[in-house]
């Protein structure tokens, strides 16, 4: 696969499990991987704290550089923008 015509090799993975973060950082070892890429969904702070990340558990456990991205209209308080 390559990343949107940039040139940037790479491969695309599925493996489900019962721990999203705890998955992620399992295939990342057993591929070793050079980086992970992950989205958010833009949860604010508290639901976040509540529900717990995702992209915190990998960014805390993975052995790699981790690369989060979010959507451009996307707020820092989780919100979107409106039309």
């Amino acid at each position: 696969m390559i990343c949107f015509g940039r040139q940037v090799p790479g491969r695309m993975v599925v493996k489900f499990g019962q721990h999203p973060g705890e998955s992620i950082v399992e295939l990342a070892r057993e591929e070793r991987v050079s980086m992970v890429v992950l989205g958010t969904r833009g949860l604010g702070t508290l639901r976040r704290t509540i529900l717990g990340s995702v992209s915190d558990y990998v960014l805390h456990h993975v052995h790699c550089p981790v690369a989060v991205c979010s959507h451009p209209e996307q707020h820092h308080n989780g919100s979107t923008a409106s039309a």
